[in-house]
């Protein structure tokens, strides 16, 4: 098989409280029919061919605001793509981008908002559901000491769901509330009172169950993917897009909504063996469909299905 190469312009995520891009792109560079040159700085396209003496088959953008500019795109034809994070965010600047870079393909972790959202663009977009990594993301064995767990940002605006049981629950009995710790870079020896990286995963670990909601969006967020991964019973709103990831209310996790989710949870409190019999489905079909390693296999894969259809690849 043609070795695939690819120019990936990146930057440094690895101290962020959000990282697992880095994890992601690690495991690009792992597979064995895969070249990457990583680029972080700013500069022109033609500088960069020139100092390679090769030319890339595929330029990827891991972000569209934060990656420092790749001058003179529009005027080369290698083919380029990009993944855009958030969505709902900066959507002019989104268009503008691909328009004037002549983006290929667009890459999205959600598959029904991106449909809504940029409808023009559906014939670029290729869906990248988020991931887990599974060596950061385990079960850690750890006491299940707290009975209710909920952890992150909760803007009523942004994530009502969240915001209505943390509101409702706050004093319950068993139910445990850790404020998102915001969003900037962390020194490791911060990571543990923060629940940071690993300390994030076992902080949930620590939980029987854990709530959290795909926001007022529907996407199918990272903690869908994180809280199974650390063998914790999800409840969390659902969605057709969740349930064609896997998430199979009463299988893989527990759907819930703002008229029923107290009395779901007080039920799978009390049944301990159908709340550990989920819990396992889902740590098993996390594992089994959205690892890191599958989604940098898949990633690649449409990289290589979109350059099969053109002359100059084959």
């Amino acid at each position: 098989m043609r070795k695939l190469k690819i120019l990936y312009s990146t930057f440094d995520r690895r101290k962020n409280v959000i990282r697992y891009s880095e994890f992601f792109k690690q495991e690009v560079m792992k597979q064995h029919d895969v070249e990457v040159l990583f680029l972080e700085e700013e500069t022109h396209i033609n500088d960069v061919i020139n100092s390679l003496n090769l030319t890339p088959d595929f330029i990827f953008f891991d972000d569209v605001l934060w990656n420092k500019p790749l001058h003179g795109l529009k005027d080369v034809k290698i083919p380029k793509g990009i993944l855009f994070w958030d969505i709902q965010r900066e959507q002019d600047i989104f268009r503008r981008f691909v328009h004037e870079n002549h983006i290929d393909l667009v890459f999205s972790f959600y598959r029904d908002a991106f449909k809504g959202f940029y409808p023009e663009l559906l014939h670029k977009f290729r869906w990248l559901p988020n991931y887990v990594d599974i060596e950061e993301f385990q079960d850690y064995q750890q006491n299940k000491e707290i009975d209710f767990l909920l952890m992150g940002a909760i803007h009523e605006e942004t994530y009502p769901l969240r915001d209505k049981i943390a509101r409702e629950m706050k004093g319950y009995p068993g139910f445990v509330h850790y404020e998102h710790p915001g969003y900037r870079n962390y020194e490791e020896e911060e990571e543990a009172q923060t629940r940071v990286g690993k300390y994030f995963s076992m902080a949930i670990n620590k939980a029987k169950m854990f709530f959290t909601d795909d926001s007022c969006y529907q996407f199918p967020i990272a903690k869908y993917f994180e809280v199974p991964a650390s063998k914790t019973l999800l409840l969390a709103s659902g969605s057709k897009e969740l349930e064609d990831l896997g998430f199979i209310d009463g299988v893989t996790f527990v759907e819930i909504n703002g008229d029923n989710y107290l009395e779901k949870a007080l039920y799978y409190l009390q049944h301990e063996e159908e709340r550990n019999a989920i819990t396992e489905r889902g740590y098993r079909m996390v594992r089994e469909r959205h690892t890191t390693q599958i989604r940098a296999k898949e990633f690649i894969q449409h990289i290589r299905d979109y350059l099969n259809t053109r002359d100059n690849w084959k």
